[in-house]
């Protein structure tokens, strides 16, 4: 064999020792920061875990909010509606009652009798009153 070849060769394996007695070198100070590093990463995963938690407890308490205030508004919009349809029909009330008044009003001063009648009424009940007083 030739003495080049076997030099090369032993050249050759010394090289590749070395290399993996470089890499060993270096892989085992990692193995160790890389340990911490996933202990560090379960904490985190760990602290996230309790905002998740905490997160989705706010999210249903802020939907329930939410349902209760939808509930609420519609709630004073039918109390709000039915004040003001009661003012539309208070107003009609007063229209219909002032045309039966003025009806009425109409026929008192075109009826003599009634306006006897009406005025004996009222010195009957005024009298009445007078008795009550005394």
């Amino acid at each position: 064999m030739n003495v080049w070849l076997l030099a090369t060769v032993i050249v050759l394996i010394v090289a590749v020792v070395i290399f993996v007695g470089c890499i060993a070198v270096v892989i085992f100070p990692l193995k160790n920061v890389i340990t911490v590093i996933l202990a560090h990463m379960q904490g985190l995963q760990k602290q996230l875990e309790g905002i998740q938690t905490q997160a989705i407890a706010l999210t249903a308490t802020i939907d329930k909010m939410k349902t209760d205030i939808d509930y609420k508004k519609q709630s004073f919009q039918t109390v709000v509606q039915s004040v003001k349809d009661v003012g539309t029909a208070l107003n009609e009330l007063n229209d219909s009652s002032q045309k039966a008044t003025s009806a009425i009003v109409k026929q008192f001063q075109n009826d003599e009798e009634k306006q006897a009648q009406v005025e004996r009424w009222t010195n009957t009940a005024v009298s009445f009153l007078n008795r009550k007083a005394n």
